[in-house]
């Protein structure tokens, strides 16, 4: 690789005099003695025990919100007047088609193809009023219906309409429409459905029905009438720390799961790392691939491995934006066996005793207590090593050139400890979850469940979607922020990239760092809308950091 090779003596003779951008945080970081492995370098503080969490509260749509049951009977008075309708009183059965002769159920179920069926149903008193309520109160809600199976575009073309000109555009957003609401996070879903849990997955959600004729021998809690909303539904959601419940109730086992795209060579040297992972102690750990859409033989990859790991590799639908990390994080972590999450990237390559030492932490610790860990990272070029290398002896990554690298704002070390001041600010709780990058963050899934999983709306765009969900992980979860000497990484560079070696020259310009615009990325705004006093205190990070950052 002649950009490897192109670094020469002067070059290397870096003139630290010159660099005052490093300052004297670095210094003082450097200072610090490093901790025995499996012990923190910081551990900062919990929130308040007794917090509580955002609802997430789901709506169905037919029956529920709409009143599905009077569209169908106007539909079937204006286009079937010969049909006899069943009394709404006396419907017995969810599906509508079963209360009729079965030499009327080709035409009651045709009815729903009618256009303009679903976008003029009318909503149930006060249905709509009750959901902006809810907003209003701070509950976090979603709409969730299931298109009708064979009028499906239909149906979905007009429930949009419908959810546009009843709640506004704004809560377009709001909208889920799938067939199997299981996959669908929540703490209620209000839903007339009395089979709704039956899905893919065992459900996270409690069932609340909206009463029905159908439904009343079914058991549970119910709403009969929006206006009953807040007696009906459960309060808000304590933290598990708050009933001081075990977060490992199988034990003390991992599972890593990373989003993928390309890089195939990269993967491999990062699965190579977990499959030398040295276990000491009596813990499991699986590996789970997120792939979004690659176009690379990532199949091969997972060949490759599946005897060295307990591996799965699940391959999404074609996305409209390959760049769907929180998604994928989130599908990934669903799919997971174990309690508490390794969450990584693809490109990182995990220190060989990393989950043995992140073992020995939460082993000696109170398992009812959260803990969200990270640690350093090590930015290094691999291209001119293999899988092979590192499967025939880890200490190859010993040899791998550290380099200045865009990732890391071309600093000679992880930015947040040379310009970060992370040891003290994650101490004295000076936006403690700023530090707490996707690539590396390790928590408990109960936490993950309770605060609703990675907020998708970062989906699309490059980065802050781990920062949001650190946030809610400590300020919602109560986790308490660890970085944990021992479980360090390599960060590689992309495959084929132009690397610089550390006290090689650098061009620090936008084009060459498409992170030093942050005005054109729509995460930075939504992270700064998010977390009160975040964007006055990161801007004075970055001019610290590179002073020709844009910000605002």
């Amino acid at each position: 690789n002649n950009n490897n090779n192109n670094n020469n003596n002067n070059n290397m003779a870096v003139d630290r005099k010159n660099r005052k951008e490093e300052g004297e945080e670095e210094k003082k970081q450097e200072e610090v003695e490093t901790p025995e492995p499996g012990t923190p370098w910081v551990e900062g503080k919990q929130a308040d025990a007794g917090a509580m969490i955002q609802r997430i509260i789901l709506v169905d749509m037919d029956n529920t919100l709409c009143d599905w049951e009077g569209a169908f009977e106007e539909a079937m008075r204006q286009h079937h007047p010969d049909v006899p309708l069943v009394p709404r009183s006396q419907r017995m059965s969810w599906n509508h088609v079963d209360d009729y002769p079965p030499e009327y159920r080709q035409i009651v179920n045709q009815v729903c193809g009618i256009p303009g069926f679903f976008e003029t149903m009318k909503e149930n008193p006060g249905g709509i009023q009750a959901l902006h309520d809810m907003v209003a109160e701070g509950n976090d809600v979603k709409i969730v219906s299931a298109p009708h199976p064979d009028y499906y575009a239909q149906c979905c073309a007009e429930k949009c309409k419908w959810v546009a000109a009843h709640l506004g555009q704004e809560w377009l957003p709001r909208l889920v429409l799938t067939p199997d609401k299981t996959l669908v996070q929540g703490h209620v879903l209000i839903d007339d459905k009395p089979t709704c849990q039956t899905g893919t997955i065992s459900a996270n959600w409690r069932h609340v029905l909206y009463s029905q004729t159908y439904n009343q021998d079914c058991e549970g809690p119910r709403l009969d009438s929006w206006r009953e909303w807040r007696t009906s539904l459960p309060a808000k959601i304590p933290l598990s720390i708050a009933n001081k419940e075990t977060l490992y109730p199988n034990g003390i086992h991992f599972s890593c799961v990373f989003p993928s795209f390309n890089q195939y060579e990269i993967v491999r040297k990062t699965l190579a790392g977990l499959a030398k992972q040295k276990i000491l102690s009596d813990f499991q750990f699986e590996c789970i691939i997120v792939d979004n859409n690659s176009t690379d033989d990532i199949q091969q990859i997972y060949m490759d491995y599946r005897d060295k790991l307990d591996l799965r590799l699940i391959q999404r639908r074609k996305l409209e934006n390959t760049f769907s990390v929180p998604s994928a994080r989130n599908m990934g972590i669903l799919a997971a066996k174990y309690d508490y999450i390794v969450g990584m990237d693809s490109d990182v390559i995990f220190d060989e005793y990393a989950l043995e030492n992140l073992y020995k932490f939460l082993s000696s610790r109170d398992a009812s207590t959260p803990y969200i860990v990270t640690a350093e990272r090590y930015f290094v070029a691999t291209d001119d090593f293999t899988d092979a290398d590192i499967m025939d002896d880890f200490s190859t990554c010993e040899k791998f050139p550290r380099i200045l690298s865009k990732a890391n704002y071309f600093k000679p070390r992880d930015n947040r400890f040379s310009h970060g001041n992370v040891l003290h600010n994650v101490r004295e709780n000076v936006h403690p979850y700023a530090y707490y990058y996707g690539m590396h963050t390790a928590f408990p899934r109960k936490i993950w469940e309770a605060i609703g999983g990675y907020n998708e709306v970062y989906d699309g765009w490059w980065g802050y979607d781990d920062i949001h969900f650190a946030y809610e992980m400590m300020v919602k979860g109560g986790c308490i922020p660890v970085l944990l000497a021992g479980t360090e990484v390599y960060h590689q560079e992309p495959e084929n990239s132009t690397w610089v070696p550390v006290g090689g020259v650098i061009t620090k310009t936008g084009d060459a760092n498409p992170r030093l615009n942050k005005k054109a990325n729509p995460n930075w705004q939504r992270i700064c809308d998010t977390i009160p006093g975040y964007a006055d205190w990161k801007k004075e990070h970055y001019e610290r950091l590179a002073g020709d950052i844009i910000t605002l």
